[in-house]
């Protein structure tokens, strides 16, 4: 099967100027499709699960729940300015991710290889901005701290 999507894609990448198959498998993991079908949709569908991925990460961050523990942990370590910077780079996520639910229902391959071509370049470049927050959040579990520290008081 991943040979039919390679194929396929191949064809496609000569249509739309495409990104090489191999950079778009490495960060979406187009391989795994099930069918070539509808194909550029299908990948809209595997950076839309990607982005939510993210989304849902830096969104809990840049609004986070009090209810969740390991939220207020994190968030305690980063300055304001850091937040502001976390919710710019939500917005540049949401953006895309609206935009594939809105080509999703255009439904036109045209849109979707351009979406894709603009989109591409940009991602690698969003991918530096959010592992600069995972760092962080990863990090701040190497720090010491209390639950009363955490949530700011006992529950």
């Amino acid at each position: 099967m991943e040979k039919d999507i390679e194929k396929s894609y191949n064809e496609l990448c000569k249509k739309f100027n495409l990104p090489k198959f191999k950079s778009i498998d490495e960060e979406f993991e187009i391989s795994t499709l099930d069918t070539e079908k509808f194909l550029l949709s299908d990948i809209l569908g595997k950076v839309a699960e990607r982005l939510g991925f993210y989304i849902d990460v830096i969104g809990n961050l840049a609004h986070p729940d009090a209810s969740s523990l390991s939220t207020m942990h994190e968030i305690r370590f980063f300055s304001d300015d850091e937040k502001s910077a976390m919710y710019k780079l939500f917005k540049k996520l949401m953006k895309y991710d609206r935009s594939i639910m809105e080509l999703m229902l255009i439904n036109d391959n045209s849109k979707n290889a351009e979406f894709l071509n603009h989109f591409f370049p940009e991602w690698i470049g969003l991918k530096k901005e959010i592992l600069v927050f995972i760092k962080k959040i990863k990090e701040s579990w190497e720090k010491d701290t209390t639950i009363e520290e955490d949530i700011g008081y006992l529950g």
